[in-house]
């Protein structure tokens, strides 16, 4: 249920613990449902040239944020760029009107990749979201074996304490520099290094656990942005929306990878606010991760309202909640039949119900913001001269934010830090540069 998206283009450290642990990497095929606002299916052929048209002006948007960041006033969203381009193509005649409001609706996709609505994410800061240019996998199954390679170590070797949460970190100067961490259960223990992997979401809303803050981290975790994505999966009989796409050019037996529904003008009871979904398939997965299920992706508003809506509901009136909720939906797609199709199951995430994951997925940059790349700088930075350091997805290198492989790759270098900065000064004079601890809170 985590982030199952892994860019294969480079080197990535998720990439290279999956080929040593024999997790599989699955690459999506270009074969694309599209429902529009009235519920009718669009042709396949519209599909995929909408789908291509809305990658090409995403590679368009980072290009121009890349070489023209300092000129782009921080009010600009990617929505004005797609608006403007679409609006320049339409006069000089290479979009049609329709290809116009399918490129637009499907724009919206882009809130699945952040967590937000298109038209609040910044345009000055799109080069940040440098994951565009790279080549996408997901992995079909889960990280189990990944997190059971990367744990061996720690778990050896580290003394962890779970179901115990941080309530302060504060510096103690008296004697030997320390930093003192408090617990909920009242512990307090002394350490020469603690680095804080909490979510950038969990630090906006507990900055005063950490009374000594730099006032330029402050700053910078309160500019910051966080997205709101959740996913819903639902499990079907069968694969129903599977058929043959006469004309798309992907064959008659490709499998469906990904269904978008534009804005919907038909589930007013249900989605009044006409929130635009989608999904893939796991049903285009090769055997034996292949799946009769949709994996629901949802972002801003619509995953508030819906982990709102089913935070402490349990079994059938939780079930029944998401189908009355995803219903409209799926019965659009090719094949459906009530008697034949309904669903089996649900499963959705609560993140934004999750005080551990930060009441959110994880960064983005919206509108507004006017320093973006200094402040992640400032986090990733951290406090040095007190030994308090920051690691996760917040403070990865730019084409890593946002990501499991820049939270790996965070850690790594926080760690890699540590070690060459050694044991506080004042410390040194007692000889116990053996025994000096570092923490990850």
């Amino acid at each position: 249920m985590g982030p199952q998206e892994v860019d294969i283009t480079g080197y990535n450290p998720i990439v290279e613990l999956a080929k040593e642990t024999g997790t599989p990497l699955h690459r999506w095929k270009g074969n694309t449902l599209l429902v529009d606002s009235d519920g009718n299916l669009v042709s396949s052929d519209e599909a995929n040239e909408a789908l291509k048209q809305v990658w090409d002006i995403l590679e368009k948007a980072i290009t121009h944020s890349t070489n023209h960041s300092e000129e782009i006033p921080s009010s600009a969203s990617l929505y004005n760029f797609f608006r403007d381009w679409c609006d320049r193509t339409l006069q000089s005649g290479e979009m049609t009107e329709r290809e116009v409001e399918l490129v637009l609706g499907m724009s919206q996709m882009w809130g699945a990749y952040v967590g937000d609505r298109v038209e609040r994410q910044s345009l000055k800061f799109f080069y940040l979201e440098d994951c565009i240019e790279g080549d996408d996998c997901f992995i079909p199954t889960s990280y189990e074996k990944i997190m059971a390679k990367v744990s061996a170590i720690p778990l050896e070797k580290a003394r962890i304490q779970l179901n115990t949460v941080m309530t302060s970190i504060e510096v103690r100067t008296s004697g030997a520099l320390q930093i003192c961490v408090t617990t909920s259960d009242g512990k307090v223990q002394y350490f020469d290094d603690v680095v804080v992997t909490t979510p950038l979401g969990w630090l906006k809303q507990h900055k005063k656990s950490i009374p000594q803050m730099h006032p330029r981290v402050v700053s910078a975790i309160d500019a910051m942005s966080y997205g709101r994505l959740e996913k819903i999966l639902i499990e079907f009989p069968t694969a129903f929306w599977e058929c043959v796409t006469a004309g798309s050019g992907t064959g008659p037996n490709e499998p469906v990878s990904f269904v978008h529904w534009l804005s919907p003008s038909y589930a007013a009871q249900t989605n009044p606010q006409r929130w635009r979904l989608e999904c893939v398939s796991f049903h285009a997965f090769a055997e034996p991760y292949r799946r009769n299920i949709l994996l629901f992706y949802t972002f801003g508003d619509c995953s508030t309202h819906i982990t709102t809506s089913v935070r402490g509901l349990h079994g059938e009136p939780r079930d029944r909640w998401l189908q009355q909720f995803f219903e409209p939906y799926y019965t659009r797609l090719p094949n459906y039949d009530a008697n034949t199709c309904a669903p089996l199951r649900f499963l959705a995430t609560e993140w934004c119900n999750d005080e551990f994951a930060g009441n959110g997925g994880y960064t983005n940059f919206r509108v507004g913001m006017a320093d973006a790349a200094q402040d992640v700088q400032a986090i990733r930075h951290g406090m040095p001269e007190q030994h308090i350091y920051f690691a996760g997805e917040h403070t990865a290198p730019f084409d890593g934010l946002g990501t499991v492989a820049g939270a790996y790759n965070s850690g790594e270098k926080v760690a890699r830090r540590i070690i060459e900065s050694g044991p506080p000064a004042e410390a040194m004079s007692d000889n116990s540069a053996e025994g000096s601890e570092a923490v990850a809170c």
